[in-house]
Parts: structure tokens; C-alpha cells; sequence
């Protein structure tokens, strides 16, 4: 498999490479300080898909979109919608989306915050 992303360096980046999703995060949304270059990253095993966002959506441009990152390549699409492990109303959707959703839903906008975590495990679609 070869995606069109930047692998990031770990001890063994052949066998299940780690990606930078970062250059996928909406506009005004950007990876933290803290976590750096592994802020946004991506992982594909045969059977599953893993992505771990930690952004700052504070300057996000289209709060009413709730998308935090779009255009994932359709291998990190999930068989289904996958809420994160935290249950706080962001989900890694079907079409290569990370959405939150709106503020009747969840009682917070992206814009009031300087860290969004989110950690998504889900089966990965047979290709």
C-alpha cells in the first residue's frame, strides 16, 4: 500500500507505518505543541484502522461544518461511523471525515478550545 502521506519516524516504520494526518486538518486547525509532530497520525493494520487527533481547533474557520479533518484516503475509512474513545461526540466517519458534533448535540464549540484529544479505533473495509 502507498498513501500519499508523510511516514513518521518510529523503530519500525515498514512493517504497520505510522502517517502524519496533519495536512489533512481543516482550515484554522492545527496540530498542538505538545504533542508535536505526533499530534495527528494515522495507522493501518489488516484489519484495522487507528487515528489519534490532538489539535488546537481555536482558530477553526467552519464551526457550523464540525469537520476537524477531512480527505482521508479510503484506507483509513472505517466500515461504519466511530465515535472516539471518550465518547465526547466526535466521530471518524465513513467518508474520511473527523466530525464533532454541533453544540445542541455536545454543549461546546470547537472555537472555545485550545485542545481537542480524540483517539479512534475501527474495522478496517476489505478493499
Amino acid at each position: 500500500m502507498a498513501l500519499d502521506l508523510p511516514i513518521m519516524t518510529t523503530p519500525y516504520p515498514s512493517l504497520y507505518p505510522i502517517y502524519n494526518l496533519s495536512s489533512l486538518l481543516a482550515p484554522g486547525i492545527t496540530t498542538t505543541a505538545t504533542g508535536g509532530a505526533f499530534s495527528c497520525w494515522g495507522q493501518i493494520t489488516p484489519n484495522t484502522v487507528m487515528v489519534s487527533i490532538r489539535v488546537n481547533p481555536s482558530g477553526i474557520t467552519d464551526e457550523a461544518s464540525g469537520n476537524i479533518l477531512t480527505g482521508l484516503p479510503s484506507e483509513f475509512m472505517p466500515v461504519v461511523n466511530t465515535p472516539d474513545s471518550a465518547l465526547q461526540g466526535i466521530f471518524l466517519m465513513t467518508d474520511g471525515r473527523i466530525w464533532k458534533r454541533s453544540y445542541a448535540q455536545t454543549g461546546w464549540y470547537l472555537a472555545d478550545r485550545s485542545e481537542v484529544s480524540a483517539i479512534f479505533v475501527a474495522p478496517r473495509r476489505a478493499m
